[in-house]
């Protein structure tokens, strides 16, 4: 048993900050009538995705072994799988339109200081940054109606049925309490939720590409949502860009092996 002390109650607001009464539904996601599963055929094709790679989790192997042995079973009827393999249930993942961040690309190169002699190479490279809006990232997180029951929108404190105090989620924290009291104090951000912004690279090599540079994955997370949310990978954790990093000495430094693995960095913003 637990005691739940909240800093505040939380009231509900439009997308213009105007406030709202608690019980209004929330605007539909789309204009689209339920009956439009695009890109998807039908609603089984849908289901069958949101399954499979979504809840499921399946490999691409394990796909195909399972579409091949769907589309045996219905030769008989001459009707086929929703998908025909993994390549074509990922191409048409890929192509829904709702929630989807394009993905942007910026270059960049060192611009400091050279040794006269000796310049290294990835001091004259050019080195492309790929990422995705994080700001509409966070929209779509704090709009994503599967976390529904499962997110804080104020920091509270929780407490034991003997009055100990006790952490469980990023939003139970001092921390998060003290950033609420900033907020309310300031007039101009006064009635405003804190989304504390939680980002990790966990220094993996993605893909290799010409000379000597390698991607790592940026992701991205909001303290709102439970860790148990987070954990189970519902759309909790988002990728949200890849980081070029040029292979030098400096690499022994922060720990990294020649396999590109080395200890996870972490940052709540």
């Amino acid at each position: 048993m637990s005691v739940n002390v909240s800093n505040d109650s939380g009231l509900k607001c439009d997308t213009n900050g105007t406030f709202i009464d608690h019980d209004m539904q929330p605007p539909p996601r789309t204009d689209a009538p339920s009956t439009d599963w695009t890109p998807y055929e039908n609603r089984v094709e849908f289901e069958t995705a949101e399954f499979l790679f979504m809840r499921n989790q399946m490999s691409a192997k394990q796909i195909d072994t399972l579409l091949d042995l769907w589309a045996a079973s219905l030769i008989k009827h001459n009707d086929a799988p929703p998908f025909s393999n993994h390549k074509e249930m990922y191409a048409t993942i890929n192509a829904t339109p709702l929630g989807d961040v394009p993905w942007k690309s910026f270059s960049m190169c060192y611009n400091g200081l050279k040794p006269q002699q000796g310049v290294p190479p990835w001091m004259d490279a050019t080195y492309d940054v790929w990422y995705r809006d994080p700001l509409q990232i966070v929209r779509n997180m704090l709009a994503n109606p599967d976390f529904d029951g499962e997110m804080e929108f104020t920091p509270y404190w929780d407490y034991t049925s003997d009055d100990k105090r006790y952490w469980k989620n990023l939003m139970s924290g001092d921390w998060a309490w003290n950033q609420a009291d900033i907020i309310a104090e300031n007039q101009e951000t006064h009635g405003s939720a804190f989304v504390p912004l939680i980002i990790g690279s966990d220094k993996t090599t993605v893909s290799v590409a010409t000379g000597h540079t390698e991607y790592h994955p940026l992701y991205l997370s909001i303290g709102n949502i439970w860790n148990s949310v987070r954990r189970a990978h519902r759309n909790g954790v988002v990728l949200v860009g890849f980081l070029a990093i040029p292979k030098s000495v400096f690499a022994a430094m922060l720990g990294v092996t020649s396999s590109g693995k080395g200890p996870g960095l972490y940052s709540v913003l």
